[in-house]
């Protein structure tokens, strides 16, 4: 082997021993009462803080911004509305906007102010933190959903909640870094107007690109699968550096009404094997790409001196209590126009509020130069971990004692 090889060399015997430890971890980790994303965590200290403290010749993994921007994001925001049924989404549109649009917005603030206080950090950056972790991602607890009879309706509500508000999310950490990274003064008008812009901007992108590529893929009958799970990849993608890299809109909303309008398109059409083969494709892409960010984030956390301070505790208790203001909250306004929820639907949406890949993704979006880049990973991880070391037995506690019914809406 030449000098010249050695580099590719050694990359591609990492690539290998870390896509075999992934396979192992989730192979065993399924027989376990925590989620496999938690143990990846877990691993990614101790590679971390093995690597920085003792065995320095171990490889540095590190991702880069524009890697995990470019890259990642795509793959995880189109693969976040493989299952989704749009006419479903339509019925239950008021409880999902209620939750993933003016939710997101308020935990901005309920995470936000406070967290700015007990850091003393400014507020903007606060709020930046604040739209790092407002996304909740269940499909850690997806399998202890599988194991219990879970009604139709609660089910289309967490998976709503959870697309929409990867979306929300990711256009207001945007928005934030404009406010906590850069000198240019930016007044509420423009923040609002770049917001809308961003948001009104992609939708109409987004929705037409995937309307012709799911036609497209129809015309094609999918008689070649490679032609057409590539297209998907190109949708993803393509819609992404389209929104984002050329017409300056929501990159991430682009994608998001591309892969929900090339579902809805595709559906007329589609056999039930193709279904499952883009399912299974994206589901793969989308563990992959989570289990890239999960330890990373994790290696990001272990390499430092971790802060152990009052703010730890204090950033768990303002999400719980931010989610539980969102949840409870949220139900009492829906009661009011008779879109009620169960109490005990409820508390699944307080333990299925976990953050996830979203949450690692952006943070390690963050640019190395940030002054507060390494506090917010150490308070990100913590959440991250909290979340799914707790929330995920408690769940499974939960549903054991409680039957979920499902319960007819108000007339």
């Amino acid at each position: 082997m030449s000098a010249h090889d050695q580099p590719l060399f050694f990359i591609l015997v990492g690539i290998c021993a870390f896509l075999f430890f992934v396979a192992c971890l989730r192979h065993y980790s399924s027989r376990n009462f925590l989620p496999p994303e938690s143990w990846l965590l877990l691993a990614g200290v101790v590679y971390g803080s093995v690597q920085h403290n003792y065995v320095a010749t171990l490889p540095v993994i590190e991702l880069s911004p524009e890697l995990v921007i470019w890259l990642l994001l795509p793959i995880i925001i189109f693969a976040s509305a493989r299952n989704t049924s749009i006419p479903a989404l339509r019925k239950e549109a008021l409880p999902i906007f209620c939750f993933a649009g003016l939710g997101v917005i308020l935990t901005l603030f309920l995470i936000g102010i406070p967290l700015s206080w007990m850091m003393s950090i400014p507020l903007a950056d606060g709020l930046f933190f604040a739209a790092a972790v407002a996304a909740t991602d269940p499909s850690a607890v997806a399998a202890i959903f599988q194991r219990f009879p879970i009604p139709e309706r609660l089910n289309i509500l967490l998976e709503g909640e959870s697309t929409f508000n990867d979306g929300t999310a990711i256009v207001l950490f945007s928005l934030m870094a404009a406010l906590a990274l850069t000198d240019v003064p930016l007044s509420l008008t423009q923040a609002l107007m770049q917001f809308v812009w961003s948001i009104a901007g992609a939708i109409p992108l987004g929705l037409a690109l995937g309307w012709l590529a799911g036609k497209l893929v129809l015309h094609w009958r999918e008689q070649n699968r490679f032609s057409g799970l590539t297209l998907t990849l190109l949708l993803a993608y393509g819609s992404y550096l389209l929104g984002e890299g050329v017409l300056h809109v929501s990159g991430v909303i682009t994608v998001l009404c591309a892969s929900l309008a090339f579902i809805r398109s595709r559906q007329a059409g589609a056999q039930p094997k193709e279904g499952e083969l883009f399912t299974s494709f994206w589901e793969y892409l989308e563990v992959l790409a989570g289990s890239i960010l999960f330890f990373s984030l994790g290696t990001a956390a272990g390499a430092h001196d971790f802060p152990i301070n009052w703010a730890l505790p204090g950033v768990v208790i303002v999400l719980l209590v931010s989610r539980a203001v969102v949840v409870y909250g949220g139900s009492l306004l829906l009661r009011s126009v008779r879109k009620p929820l169960p109490l005990p639907w409820q508390h699944v949406m307080m333990l299925g509020g976990l953050r996830g890949a979203v949450s690692a993704a952006l943070v390690l979006m963050i640019p190395a130069d940030y002054i507060y880049r390494f506090e917010m990973l150490c308070l990100v991880f913590v959440l991250c971990l909290y979340t799914l070391v707790v929330h995920p037995p408690l769940l499974r506690l939960y549903l054991q004692k409680v039957e979920l019914a499902e319960t007819p809406e108000r007339k």
